[in-house]
This record gives structure tokens, C-alpha cells and sequence, in this order.
């Protein structure tokens, strides 16, 4: 780690994904970090503003970054199966910060400030994510379905753990599109 700053952030995310954020304990915090008190609040105004810098703001930078990786001439079917498979690979800290803002923005963590933040940061990212499905799916409903479904697989990922195979993100992201960009042809009933 580089800074002292780096240190507190780090070891604060550590306690909040594993007391949250009531039961994280700033004292524990100084402990780990190997600093005092006065050096945490020369740092951050208070315990909210650490959790809004250490996990929120965090998270923005996180996904921002993750997103510059993912590929940009690939079908919209690539790119989302890349995505997914990106959230496979993230560092210990990255998986930790990730957690820690889907939890605050479910609404389980109770940091009211930074809960906010993310929720009007996701609207952002949510417009973005539907206007780019929109033209794949060819209307909005079928847009939102593969950004919740997309947005689903992550959530196991990340929330529960779940190690889920290559070739399986590639078949249930294959499925979404399908259905999604499919859902829009008419046949005329009693014709298969």
C-alpha cells in the first residue's frame, strides 16, 4: 500500500464487508492500519465519509476502470460476456469494494449518504446500459430484460460467490440475447 490514506481505506473495507458498517469499529480500523485515531480524522471527517471514500467513490473509480477494459468492436452478446467474466477475476480488495456498494445500494448496509450516491451513479449507468441493449433488443422492455438478467449474474458472482464455469456466463448471456432479440419478430399464430 502506498499512503497511510490507502492503509485506513484498505483496512476499513476489510471490517465493513466483515462486521458492516454499525459493527466496523474505527478504533480496529487505527489497530490494523497501524495509526491513531487523529490520523483517521485528518484523513476522513467521520466514519460515513471513510465508507463513502473507502467503498462508494471506490466502486465509481472500479467500474470506470473496468469498463475501459472491455473489448469495443464485439457484438453486444461479446461485450456482456465479457463483462461477466471480468467480474470473475477481480482482486480480493476489488471483489470486497464491489460487494460492499451492491450491498449499500440492495440497501443492507445502512450509510445513508453513500447509498444515494450509488443510487443516482446506477440511474446513470443504467440510462447507458439501456440505450446500448436498446438498439440489440429493439425495444426497452426486452433493453431493461438483458440489463436485470446481466446485472443478475453479477450479483451471484459477487454476492454469493458464485464460481460460475465460462461456458456457462457464455450460455445464459447467449440464452438473454436470444430470447431478447428474438422476442421482437411476429409469426403469424398457428405458424411455428
Amino acid at each position: 500500500m502506498k499512503t497511510i490514506k490507502d492503509k485506513i481505506a484498505y483496512h476499513s473495507r476489510r471490517l465493513f464487508d466483515e462486521h458492516g458498517y454499525h459493527g466496523a469499529a474505527l478504533r480496529e480500523v487505527c489497530k490494523l492500519a497501524g495509526c491513531k485515531m487523529p490520523t483517521v480524522y485528518y484523513h476522513y471527517k467521520n466514519k460515513e465519509n471513510l465508507f463513502d471514500e473507502a467503498v462508494r467513490a471506490a466502486f465509481e473509480e472500479l467500474v470506470a476502470r473496468l469498463w475501459a477494459q472491455l473489448p469495443k468492436e464485439v457484438s453486444g452478446k461479446e461485450y456482456y460476456i465479457a463483462m461477466v467474466k471480468q467480474k470473475k477475476h477481480l482482486s480480493e480488495d476489488e471483489r470486497i469494494i464491489y460487494r460492499l456498494a451492491l450491498k449499500t445500494w440492495l440497501g443492507f448496509e445502512s450509510c445513508g449518504g453513500s447509498r444515494q450516491k450509488l443510487r443516482e451513479w446506477e440511474e446513470l449507468a443504467y440510462r447507458k446500459t439501456l440505450e446500448n441493449c436498446a438498439g440489440i433488443a429493439g425495444s426497452v422492455q426486452w433493453a431493461k430484460f438483458i440489463a436485470r438478467s446481466v446485472t443478475g449474474i453479477i450479483q451471484r458472482i459477487i454476492l454469493m460467490d458464485d464460481d460460475i464455469p465460462d461456458s456457462e456466463i457464455e450460455e445464459e448471456i447467449s440464452m438473454i440475447f436470444d430470447v431478447a432479440t428474438h422476442s421482437n419478430i411476429k409469426k403469424p399464430i398457428g405458424k411455428d
